[in-house]
């Protein structure tokens, strides 16, 4: 994969970003596991091992 691409995760929710607090660290390291794996298959978009859309509703 060429260097400075950009990787998107869906989290299940409308947008691909985390504007949310994560509860704990393993929470955040599971999330970049998950897109330091995708970017070694080549892929462009992965999918996160939970689904963020019911859990954080505003």
């Amino acid at each position: 994969m060429p260097r400075n691409k950009h990787i998107i995760i869906d989290l299940g929710t409308n947008n691909n970003k985390i504007n949310w607090a994560l509860k704990d660290k393993q929470e955040f390291i599971d999330i970049i596991e998950t897109v330091y794996l995708g970017q070694r298959k080549g892929r462009g978009l992965v999918i996160a091992l939970k689904d963020y859309l019911t859990k954080y509703r505003y």
